[in-house]
């Protein structure tokens, strides 16, 4: 696994409304970086996010709807995040967010369900978790964005 000064992980999930009955895991350890799990149907994918460093999908049509699951792993050094010019000290919890900001800008219409975040250690590292639902046209979005910190990434989530 390679040492990073800093990782910021970012969960997106699109169109997950909710799972019924037991899922199967797997672990993902293909990035270099840090290992992940996530259930055993989601699939990986190239296509979704050109700067993302993992990245699964589950696309599947069920009762005439369809279902769209996503995870899109993103991430950053200290470093690069610094000639960002911010003005401000980049912590898990400011980073975040910066990354809801990004995320409602994408949207028609959004509802932040993590109305007080707060910083965690998971695996040794900050983490700042939030939840929110919007809508992009007819669509019905959920994301969970989740914003690691640390020396090294070894996720497991």
């Amino acid at each position: 696994m390679k040492t990073l000064k800093f990782g910021a992980i970012a969960f997106l999930f699109l169109g997950l409304v909710g799972c019924s009955g037991e899922v199967a895991w797997k672990t993902d350890k293909t990035s270099g970086f840090y290992e992940i799990d996530l259930p055993e149907h989601m699939v990986a994918s190239t296509e979704l996010n050109d700067q993302a460093t993992s990245q699964f999908e589950y696309v599947q049509e069920e009762g005439g709807e369809l279902k769209e699951h996503y995870l899109i792993v993103l991430l950053e050094t200290k470093e690069e995040i610094a000639t960002y010019d911010l003005g401000f000290e980049f912590d898990a919890m400011s980073y975040g967010e910066i990354a809801v900001q990004s995320l409602e800008g994408g949207l028609d219409s959004y509802n932040i369900l993590t109305k007080n975040p707060k910083v965690e250690s998971i695996n040794g590292m900050d983490c700042v978790k939030y939840e929110m639902e919007g809508s992009l046209g007819a669509v019905d979005v959920f994301y969970k964005l989740g914003v690691f910190e640390g020396e090294k990434l070894s996720i497991k989530c």
